[in-house]
């Protein structure tokens, strides 16, 4: 079965999303495109725009974004598109989304195998970009994007697309593509992925291709690029060790530069290293990971040291293999908490109906402050959620993590995996949890405390 082209078309509030997938729309009549829409307000207008007299499927996913509240409403809704058969599927986020999120939620849902991302579409408008600084929300999507498009740029001052040009051939790593656009029209190459370039490989054809690198070299310095599949996942302990005896010349070189993107267990981080000190972040970059290194060295021995040091730091199969009967709490001192079912039973603080805090749920939870108590765990800090399936949450406060509960029975058995079980993460809304942290994590294997 011939896998879906799935498109993400991003940006923030009023960037002309939906004038660009009008354009779409126009330039495709020969296929049968879906649209699903995901407005924030309960009005609906971004489908009644769209759905005026076009003959296309549309969904609307309201009241919620997509990316956070209402992923399984997006799931759903992406499954049941799928059944129709289209050739193409068009996907339109609230403009307050992070692409991010949606990409995970795409790769870990069980339509993965159906669809296959084509190139992340941004839409910045160049009279939002204020002073060469977007903000945070904004940033976040522009870092996601494959292709960057100045929209509206008929409109646009000479002074605002010079400025829209200047921040994004700063950007690093760079989009794929791009270009300003006018009514929303862009080419159709422009919406699918360049040569040798792709959404990912299967797992089997990374592990043949575990690494892609070259060289950039000059009489004075060495620098060369590596780049793994999304489905790559490092350690993130033996990485920040690999990178600070990079950092320290132990290939027998001083290092000018390092600068990447690594995929690992506890999330996506940005990693550089400048003027000998480590510099680290979340990034919403999705596309791969990669590093560029730069050495002040003649000898290539330096970069292939260098490399060994990164390749030391991926994860094996074994290594990624996480149990579905228990959740493994790891705390920063090296010591292990194993909590299963029989573990959460015993804790007091149950909640014999979490509906009574979450109406669309069922089922027994214990309070996760009550669990943190009774193992005499630090408050301090932050935790990384980690699923069975590999996808890792944004750092989460302690203080916010233990006002949740981990759901772990229905109707007096095992939490389904249908229901998100064995194991589920839920954190109310009082909580009042960061943007970017999940506060529904399903199937849950794996909690990691950093102090830091």
């Amino acid at each position: 079965m011939t896998a879906i082209p799935l498109h993400l078309i991003a940006g923030f509030l009023g960037a002309g999303k939906t004038t660009l997938i009008r354009a779409q729309l126009a330039a495709r009549t020969s296929e049968k495109v879906a649209v699903i829409v995901n407005d924030f307000g309960e009005a609906s207008f971004d489908e009644v725009e769209l759905s005026d007299g076009e003959p296309f499927r549309i969904t609307n996913i309201p009241g919620a974004c997509v990316c956070c509240t209402a992923p399984e409403g997006f799931v759903d809704a992406l499954g049941a598109i799928i059944e129709t058969g289209p050739d193409r599927i068009l996907i339109e986020p609230t403009g307050l989304a992070r692409p991010q999120d949606i990409i995970d939620t795409v790769r870990r849902s069980p339509h993965a195998e159906r669809v296959v991302l084509q190139p992340v579409v941004v839409l910045l408008d160049p009279a939002q970009l204020d002073a060469d600084h977007p903000g945070d929300l904004m940033g976040e999507q522009i870092q996601a994007a494959d292709v960057l498009l100045a929209s509206r740029s008929d409109l646009a001052t000479p002074e605002a697309l010079a400025r829209f040009d200047k921040f994004a051939a700063e950007l690093w790593p760079p989009p794929l593509r791009t270009q300003h656009i006018e009514r929303g029209v862009l080419p159709e190459e422009a919406m699918a992925w360049p040569d040798a370039q792709g959404e990912r490989l299967p797992r089997a054809a990374a592990q043949a291709e575990a690494c892609h690198s070259h060289d950039h070299s000059t009489d004075d310095y060495r620098a060369r690029t590596w780049r793994w599949s999304p489905d790559d996942v490092f350690s993130k302990d033996r990485l920040t060790d690999a990178i600070a005896r990079i950092a320290t010349g132990s290939g027998g070189a001083p290092l000018v530069r390092l600068k990447g993107i690594f995929r690992t267990q506890e999330g996506v981080f940005r990693l550089e290293v400048a003027a000998g000190q480590v510099d680290e972040g979340p990034s919403s970059f999705r596309r791969d990971s990669r590093v560029d290194v730069i050495f002040q060295t003649g000898d290539e021995a330096a970069l292939d040291s260098a490399g060994s040091l990164l390749e030391g730091a991926l994860l094996s199969e074994a290594e990624l293999a996480l149990s579905a009967e228990r959740i493994e709490l790891l705390l920063d001192d090296g010591r292990v908490h194993l909590v299963d079912r029989d573990r959460l039973l015993a804790v007091p603080e149950q909640l014999s109906d979490v509906s009574q805090l979450f109406p669309k749920r069922r089922g027994q939870a214990v309070a996760i402050g009550s669990l943190w108590n009774q193992l005499e765990l630090p408050r301090q800090g932050h935790a990384i959620l980690v699923a069975r399936d590999g996808f890792a949450s944004e750092a989460v406060p302690i203080d916010i993590l233990c006002q949740g509960v981990l759901l772990h029975s229905l109707e007096g058995e095992p939490l389904p995996p249908d229901q998100g079980g064995p194991f589920r993460l839920l954190i109310p809304e009082s909580a009042n949890p960061p943007s970017g942290a999940c506060a529904n994590v399903k199937g849950v294997a794996k909690i990691v405390h950093r102090s830091a």
